[in-house]
Order: structure tokens, then sequence, then C-alpha cells
């Protein structure tokens, strides 16, 4: 039992073995490792070495462990040599230590001293940052003194640069002495900087001199303001702008530009008269000398043009001071200092500087005008040059905003002698009219020659005054002149030449003469009054007219007679009592009337009244006599109605006689 009963154990051990090796998993990558690692320890796969596999396992586990303290024994020494070093070196420290408190009482007062020392340094190195702001408010630097002082130095923005800093200063000081009460240093620091601002307006003086004297294309002779903007026109700019704080060099430089560009103005003049303008193709004007109109009217809009242009150079060249124009309170007071010499003296005027340039083209054009003045012209050709004048008087006078120009002043001077040379030749023809009425006799009874060429001349002088920029409430008392001028002395002779003819005759001349003057006058609102005098003319003449061709009328048609005599008959006197009222003789004198009344022949033609040449006028004369020879034979009728001679009624007479 007892030898059954041990026997099971080494299977059971074995079964456990066996069990232990089944559950290994030959397939990971821990057991792959692993016999990858123990294959290393064998030649050859023995039972042998199976058998042994312990021992030889445990033999290297052995040898591993006798290598790893055989590293960690030189790790311990070099740990050792280290403790020993951090011991020497904590005694090291305890003696620095100890050194170190040994001499901080010894040097406690060479610390004091020092923070002492580094506190002044702090406090002068405040000072030095005080001083160099206030040196760099109040003083020139060296580079800056040169640029501004040294004429070989170009005057670019380097230069204004260095100006307005020297200013900046000036300004400064001035500030300090009114606020700060530092009269000593800020009268110092103006005295210091007051020769090198005067030697910087001496040498932009200079400059401006110099490009005075230079090329016709320096910057001075410029002829529009757009040219300026070169940079030497910005420069120039710039130059005259801050020498107006310098009056005397100013006003001397202004005018040396100014005589300049006033050569260079009529430069430009003369070759516009002889060569033209090529860069805009402008044909010379001299062409046009043989049309005086053009050749005039060309010259001035040359002027005109040119001198607008002038005005804006000019503006341009003087900056702020042209705003001020010119007057004696134009001087920056506010860039005068207490050193200024030109206290008093007063800035040019833009508009003096202006005249000056632009009186340049005045020689030049007068002579040119007046030896077209001389040329004999016709009455219109001499109006259209004065209306020139005086439109561009106009327009110089709007473009230059100056009345007193020497421009304005010459073109109304030219306007005015055109203008009386104008009233001189109407005059002329007037007096040739006077020499010659004696023996003056218009046989055809219309307006003659002389009446309708002084009508056309007029009309032309009408339309171009119509033109003219001449304000409407003005327009009738400024041509009024030339109407009296035109038609009094015409309308007098033609007055005086009817006065010499038959009295109807003279009637319908004169009413032809009126009308055809009348006729250019009705057109325009100016001559409206002028119009109605010679409406209320024309129709006194026309009353007097048909007064004179109704009673001429009734007498060769016998009814004048008839009518005075029943007009003259007394109230009791019985109609056959009167020979003129005879019933045989009235009857046929009414039959007479009634076939010219047929055949509107005989006196009631009218011929003399054919021959009036307006039409609303014949009309209206032939429509006062039919009037009246119709009143007259009503007024005959009723006298005469108790007779029975009268065949017709006054209204079939009428209808006939107005048909």
């Amino acid at each position: 039992m007892a030898t059954g009963a041990v026997a099971p154990a080494p299977s059971s051990h074995l079964t456990k073995k066996i069990q232990k090796a089944l559950t290994l998993r030959v397939d990971s990558q821990a057991s792959r490792d692993a016999l990858k690692c123990l294959s290393g320890f064998f030649d050859e796969n023995t039972v042998h070495t199976r058998r042994n596999m312990r021992s030889t396992i445990e033999g290297q586990n052995l040898l591993l462990h006798q290598e790893f303290v055989s590293s960690f024994g030189a790790l311990e020494r070099q740990i050792e040599a280290l403790d020993n070093l951090v011991c020497g070196l904590d005694r090291a420290c305890e003696k620095a230590t100890k050194e170190l408190r040994s001499s901080k009482s010894e040097t406690q007062a060479i610390l004091e001293k020092a923070s002492a020392l580094r506190q002044e340094s702090r406090i002068m190195e405040e000072k030095q940052e005080v001083l160099s702001k206030f040196l760099a408010r109040f003083r020139l630097s060296e580079a800056d003194t040169q640029v501004v002082r040294n004429p070989d130095q170009p005057l670019d923005a380097t230069f204004f640069e260095a100006f307005e800093r020297l200013e900046q200063m000036r300004s400064n000081a001035r500030l300090m002495l009114s606020t700060c009460g530092q009269q000593t240093s800020g009268v110092d620091i103006l005295h210091e900087t007051s020769e090198i601002l005067e030697a910087s307006y001496e040498r932009m003086f200079v400059w401006v001199q110099q490009q005075c004297r230079g090329p016709r294309a320096a910057a001075v002779t410029k002829s529009t303001a757009t040219e300026l903007d070169t940079p030497a026109g910005t420069v120039l700019k710039r130059v005259l702008v801050l020498l107006a704080e310098r009056p005397v060099y100013f006003n001397h430089c202004i005018r040396d530009i100014s005589r300049v560009r006033r050569q260079a103005l009529v430069q430009r003049f003369s070759e516009a008269l002889s060569h033209g303008d090529a860069s805009c193709g402008a044909r010379p004007i001299e062409l046009q000398a043989s049309e005086p109109v053009h050749y005039i009217s060309d010259m001035l809009a040359w002027i005109h043009e040119n001198g607008v242009s002038e005005s804006a150079a000019i503006a341009a060249l003087m900056g702020r001071v042209a705003n001020t124009e010119g007057q004696g309170d134009a001087r920056m007071s506010a860039g005068m200092d207490s050193h200024s010499t030109d206290v008093g003296i007063v800035l040019v005027s833009v508009h003096g500087i202006l005249d000056f340039t632009l009186e340049g083209l005045v020689t030049p054009f007068s002579s040119r005008a007046k030896q077209v003045l001389e040329v004999e012209a016709s009455i219109v050709v001499v109006y259209k040059i004065a209306q020139v004048f005086a439109f561009y008087a106009n327009m110089l006078n709007e473009s230059l905003h100056a009345k007193d120009s020497c421009l304005v002043g010459m073109c109304r001077d030219f306007h005015a002698k055109t203008y009386q040379a104008f009233l001189d030749m109407w005059e002329a023809q007037s007096q040739k009219l006077r020499q010659g009425v004696a023996g003056v006799y218009v046989s055809e009874l219309a307006a003659p020659a002389f009446v309708l060429e002084a009508v056309n001349t007029l009309s032309e002088v009408l339309s171009i005054y119509d033109m003219a920029l001449v304000p409407a409430e003005e327009r009738e008392s400024d041509f009024l002149p030339i109407l009296s001028a035109a038609f009094d002395p015409l309308l007098n002779h033609c007055q005086q030449v009817a006065a010499m003819m038959d009295i109807a005759d003279g009637q319908v001349f004169l009413l032809n003469c009126v009308a055809a003057m009348q006729s250019p006058l009705s057109k325009h609102k100016f001559t409206a009054q002028r119009s109605s005098m010679y409406a209320a003319l024309l129709d006194d003449q026309v009353r007097a007219l048909v007064a004179g061709q109704t009673a001429a009328a009734l007498a060769k048609l016998g009814l004048a007679e008839r009518i005075e005599a029943l007009r003259q008959k007394s109230p009791n006197t019985p109609l056959s009592a009167v020979p003129e009222l005879h019933p045989v003789s009235l009857a046929a004198t009414l039959r007479s009337f009634y076939n010219s009344l047929f055949t509107l022949g005989g006196a009631l033609a009218l011929v003399l009244l054919e021959r009036i040449s307006d039409r609303d006028l014949r009309c209206q004369a032939r429509s006062g006599v039919t009037r009246g020879i119709a009143a007259a034979y009503e007024e005959l009728y009723f006298g005469i109605e108790e007779l029975g001679v009268a065949l017709h009624t006054p209204d079939q007479v009428r209808t006939l006689l107005e048909s």
C-alpha cells in the first residue's frame, strides 16, 4: 500500500512539466527572442548540452553578475573621488566666506564712496541729456551751418530742412524770452543765429539773381503755373516765400523776375506774330493783317490767354504774398524778429508786378493796332474793331481782377478812339448829306439808296452790338449815341427832301424812309424807345396822307363840293334850291361815283398809295382812305335821301370799297 501510494508522485511531477511545456506558446515574440538568445550558448544540440542547460544558464548568469560588479566598481571609485572633491570645495567655500566677511568689513567705506560716485554719474548723465536736447533745440549743428552758409552747396531739400531748423531755433529762443524769463540765453541765441540767418537769406537772394541772369529756359521764364512745378520752379517758389521775411530782398527779386518774364513775354508775342505756335499748330498772327478785325482780335486773344497764364504764374511765384494783395499789412509780422532791419518796408503788390510784366505787350500791340486803324475801313469794320476792344477790356478786367491794369486801360483807350472814329464817320456821312440837300429830288418816292445803305449799315451794327457784353438795363442808353449819330441827321435830311416835294409825294417819301429806318430797330429790345418814336411819326404821316388822299379823291369824284354844300345849307332851305344839290347834277355825280366804285378806277385807284413800300402801311393808308370816302358818302346819302337819287346804301358802298 505504501509502495502503491508513493509510485504516482514522479508521474504527477512529469505531468505538470508536460502540461507546463504544452501551455508555453512558442509562437510569441518573447518565446522567439528567448530561444534566439539561448541558441547562442550552444555550439551543437546534443543530449548532453540539453541536460546541462540549467547549469550552463546559471553559469552564464554568474558571469553577467561578475561583469556588472566589475563595472560598478569603477563607478564607485569615481563617486568616491567626486565626494572628496565636493568636500574640498565646501571647505574652500567656507574659507572664501570667512575671507569675504573679513574684506566686506574692510571695504565698506569704498563701497559707500562708489555708490556716491554712481549717483553723481547718473546726475551728470541727466544733465548731459538735458544739455544735448537744449543744444538740439537752440543751436545749429556744424553740418547744418555749412549747408546754409556755404555758397558751393546747392539749394535743395537739405538746405530748406536746415533753414527750417534754424527758424525753429529762433522761434524757440523768442518763446523762451517771452515765457521763461531767460533773457541772457535767449538774446545770445538770437544774436548767434542772426548772422547765419542773414547769410542764408543772402544766399537765396544771390541764387535768384543767378536764375534771372540764366538762360531763357530757366524757371523764372516759365509761361504757366503748371510749368513752374519742376524741381527748379519748386525751389524758386519756396525761396520767394522765405525771402518775403526780408522785403528788401523779396522786392528786388520779384522786380528782377518780372523784368525777365516781361522780356520773355514780349519775345513770345513776337514769335506768335511772325512764326505762330508750333506746339498747338497756331498760324502766325500777322497772316491776318489784311483783315483788321481778325488781326486785332487774334492779337488780343493771345494777350488775354497769356495774361491769364502770367497772372497765375506770378501768383504761384509770390505764394502767400499774393493773397495779401501787396498791401502795407502784407508783411509776415509773425516771421519778423527784433533784429530785422526791414521794419516799415512794404512788400510789392502782385497787381503792380503783373501790370509791369504785361506792360511790355502794350508797345508792340499799340504800334500794330495804330497801323491797322490808319488804313481807311468801312464804318462796320471800325465798329467791329471798337466792339473787339470793348469785349477784351471786360475780359481782361475780369481775368486780371484789376480795373487799372495797363492792358485794360489800353483796350479802353483804343475802344474810345475807334468808337469816336465810328461816330465821326456817321457825322461825315451826315455832313455830306447836308451839303447835297438842294439838288435832291426822288421821283420814285421809295427810300433812296443812301437811306437803304445807312439802314443796312445800322442793321449790321445792331447785330454786332446784340452780342456785346453789356447789361440789359444799360443797352438802351449805351446804344442811343449810335442811333442819334446814324438816324437823326438822316431823318432830318429826309424831312428836308420831303419838304421840297408835293405834299402827298413828300408824305409817301417820308413814310418809306421812316419805315425803312424803323425796320431794323423793331427786332431789338434796346431800341424799343426809338422804334416807338418812329412808329408815332409814321402814324402821324399816315393820318395826314389819309386825310389828304381822302379829300383829293372826294374832290375828283365831285362829292366834296356836294357834301360841303350839304353842310352849309340852312335847315329851312330845300335841297333842290341848292345848285350843288340839284337832283339832276347830283344823280350824274353819283353815277360817275358808282362807275368808279365798280371799276375801282379813276379817283378811287389811289395810285399814290401803291408807292408806299411797306405793305402794312400801304394797307393802313388805303383802309383809312376808303373809310373816309365811305363816311363821306354815308353823310351825303342820309342828307339827300329824300331826293331818291342815291342808288346804293352806305353799307354797300363800304363793302365795295373794302373789297
